[in-house]
């Protein structure tokens, strides 16, 4: 299993957002960029969906830029995974499966098959983790 580069490069960013919130700033792309060493273009990708999906606040013109729209005590990793990663799954049982033959659908699959209740798991602690909890610990992202 592995959280794609834009989840955590979205991570990334929604941490300097909400520092920069805190302090009652607006976070612009460039610094953010910048900082978090992302390219532009990837970046007004992934704050595109997150501004969709309402996580944060954009604002134009020279003195523009991005704020959170709610708490990070509100929002989890496992909110953020489903906003900015294709897959509905965290771990699919498929993965390493050329022929995709598995499927993972059945409610027996769930206390059957290991890549089920890997991703029940993980789903579990990316639910159970908030914005607030990486802020604390950015220096581990």
């Amino acid at each position: 299993m592995k959280i794609s580069t834009k989840v955590r490069y979205g991570i990334k960013a929604l941490v300097y957002i909400a520092e920069a919130s805190q302090k009652g700033n607006l976070a612009r792309i460039k610094e953010i960029s910048e900082s978090e060493d992302i390219s532009v273009q990837y970046l007004e990708q992934i704050l595109f969906k997150l501004k969709n999906a309402n996580i944060i606040q954009g604002k134009r013109g020279p003195n523009g830029g991005y704020k959170l729209s709610m708490e990070p005590e509100n929002i989890t990793l496992h909110e953020l995974y489903k906003i900015l990663d294709e897959e509905v799954k965290v771990i699919d049982c498929n993965e390493n499966n050329k022929s995709k033959n598995c499927s993972c659908v059945d409610d027996e699959c769930s206390t059957t098959c290991i890549w089920s209740k890997l991703d029940i798991a993980m789903t579990k602690i990316l639910e159970g983790t908030t914005l607030a909890e990486l802020i604390k610990n950015k220096d581990m992202i």
